[in-house]
């Protein structure tokens, strides 16, 4: 039977977080002038980002590095982003190694740096299962099969600490990604007997085995189960075994929900599924308790495919995960972990795993439940992890900003304002170390979800480097990227795109307002669902104009609503272009759709004559 809700999904609106920011310098010099009409967006996003962002200064205590909360990062594949061969054509191929390496990443090192973040996370180097299988290989880093070796696809022992090394020689931080749920895949005894540390079967979750052997119980490489499936009703995890999980259907076409493809009609509530009405998920996801039929031992003990899923029931393997982990993160003088797939384990477990690592751990819970989703970082008085990545502000942001359908979501900025209401006053222990994202790589690019449209794409990228919490940024955005895992070593490194401008400006306000990465974020009520204002650090200090109108839209932008407090010898003035802020009817005039960030200066100074 499917266990009680941990608590009901908190509904109320947002309260002011404490953290303060204060005041306006930067160091730096810039030749382009915030006034001018000449000035172009790349050279005023360039000049910005010096403001800001400046050279030197004094270095962080060491343990500054172990700390995730306040941090931006940029997510790379290794096997994608540079290699020891900067000629090598490029790769596009989900399905074979392309041959990045950490030798590659380190050279390129600059590239990241000076894109402004503090930290870089990688997907696993551990030794790989090495053949190919209809899934693919094992390039993505997600199949191990010795967790005591690097794969030598990525390089050396000695290359990953080259790595951390060469990061912490610029006051950056690691962040490495491990799987603690599988091993790589498992057709046979025999393969099990291959994989270090665990190479007996019963170190694996054999669920429903019946009276199969272990080698049948294993043998599909697809159409599964067996084995026993954690995802949808396969098995019976999060619905009724052998009916969709589904709670929506196309009204024209009788599909199932997909937030990534098209409907041309409309996309209802499905009163023969599954789920409770008004659901928020599309389909039943883990945590959505409420579907009928939702079993959470499914859910933790089945498999990912033909991913071997480990049994941390077992002595061995519980002590061995913890160990290994342990010595992984002293041997590297690792910062930070994200763990994948932290929902498909038990909280206990993940407790004793955080407590072991003695660095902060954020793990990937995807889910629309707040209330199961900040249950990771603290369950029945127990702490778990230190963060989580933000899928419950993914799925509606992705949405509103970009139009592809999700409950209630779809061009629905208001709906993205209440969803960040209801995250601040959820059980959450950190707000500060939710992990914030709009695409990944195992999602659609939001260059290719958001139709190529640059205003949506800037809109969306702002989002998710300014609300509270940890901004991630994936590889190649910076490039305008459409294919989810392509090369990024072909195109150069390019410095002086557009797009790298920007977010390199995205983080150098960060930085140049002192205290924001920490600082509370309130919602402002807005007249229109397309458009969405956020102030951090209070109404005094920093306010945020978004909205998801498209590039080609006629006329000036508006934004009517509460304005930003105004005080004697101060003036609002656009982070991006330098220009001040116009207000005229109750409303922000803000001339185009592209976003604002509007922060207070002195009257008799500006932005640009501070640097000057």
């Amino acid at each position: 039977m499917a266990p009680s809700p941990v608590l009901a999904r908190a509904l109320t609106a947002a309260a002011a977080l404490a953290a303060a920011l204060r005041g306006i310098a930067a160091e730096g010099a810039g030749t382009c002038d915030a006034t001018s009409d000449t000035c172009d967006g790349t050279a005023m996003l360039q000049h910005r980002s010096k403001t800001a962002l400046g050279t030197g200064g004094p270095s962080p205590p060491a343990s500054a590095t172990k700390v995730l909360a306040g941090k931006s990062v940029y997510f790379l594949p290794v096997d994608r982003f540079g290699t020891n061969d900067m000629g090598a054509e490029k790769c596009v191929n989900d399905n074979i190694w392309c041959n990045g390496t950490l030798r590659g990443l380190i050279e390129n090192l600059d590239y990241i740096q000076n894109m402004g973040f503090d930290c870089v996370w990688i997907t696993p180097v551990v030794y790989q299962w090495q053949g190919q299988s209809p899934s693919g290989t094992g390039c993505m880093g997600y199949w191990a099969y010795d967790l005591y070796k690097i794969d030598p696809h990525f390089g050396t022992p000695q290359d990953l600490k080259d790595l951390v090394s060469g990061l912490h020689d610029r006051d950056m931080c690691i962040v490495y990604d491990f799987v603690a749920n599988h091993m790589g895949p498992i057709h046979g005894e025999s393969f099990v007997k291959e994989m270090v540390p665990f190479n007996e079967t019963k170190y694996f979750n054999q669920l429903f085995i019946g009276n199969l052997s272990f080698d049948e119980y294993t043998a599909k490489t697809s159409n599964w189960p067996p084995p026993a499936q954690a995802m949808w009703s396969q098995s019976g995890a999060q619905c009724t075994q052998g009916r969709p999980c589904s709670c929506y259907v196309c009204d024209d076409l009788g599909g199932i929900a997909d937030p990534f493809k098209s409907c041309q009609g409309d996309m209802v509530f499905d009163p023969t599924g599954p789920c409770p009405k008004n659901a928020l998920s599309p389909y039943c996801m883990p945590g959505d308790y409420q579907c009928e039929g939702y079993n959470e031992t499914i859910t933790q003990q089945g498999w990912f495919y033909d991913l071997g899923d480990l049994n941390q029931s077992d002595p061995f393997v519980r002590n061995e995960q913890k160990k290994w982990l342990k010595w992984f993160v002293d041997e590297y003088n690792i910062d930070t972990l994200r763990l994948d797939t932290a929902a498909f384990m038990t909280w206990d477990f993940l407790s004793e795993l955080q407590e072991a690592a003695g660095v902060p751990i954020i793990g990937e819970v995807t889910t629309t439940n707040m209330t199961y989703h900040a249950s990771f970082q603290k369950e029945g008085g127990r702490e778990v992890l230190d963060g989580v990545l933000n899928f419950p502000i993914y799925y509606s942001a992705l949405a509103g900003f970009c139009g592809k359908w999700f409950p209630f979501s779809t061009w629905n900025l208001t709906f993205l304002g209440t969803r960040m209401a209801e995250q601040a006053t959820a059980p959450y222990e950190r707000l500060d170390s939710l992990g914030n994202f709009i695409d990944n790589h195992d999602v659609p690019r939001i260059t290719d979800t958001c139709n190529h449209d640059l205003n949506r794409i800037k809109s969306a990228v702002a989002f998710t480097m300014l609300i509270k919490g940890v901004p991630i940024m994936y590889y190649g955005t910076e490039e305008l990227f459409t294919e989810v895992r392509e090369s990024l070593w072909d195109k150069g490194f390019n410095q002086s795109t557009d797009m790298y401008q920007y977010i390199k400006s995205l983080n150098a306000v960060r930085k140049h307002s002192e205290g924001m990465p920490l600082s509370s974020q309130d919602v402002i009520p807005s007249n229109s669902d397309a458009k969405l204002i956020f102030t951090r650090g209070g109404k005094d200090k920093m306010w945020v104009y978004l909205n998801n109108m498209a590039s080609n839209s006629s006329g000036g932008v508006d934004y009517c609503a509460e304005l930003p407090p105004t005080t004697a010898g101060y003036k609002w003035v656009d982070w991006f272009t330098g220009k001040d802020a116009v207000f005229e009817g109750g409303c922000f005039k803000a001339g185009d759709a592209l976003p604002k960030v509007l922060l207070p200066e002195p009257e008799a100074t500006s932005l640009t004559s501070l640097t000057s």
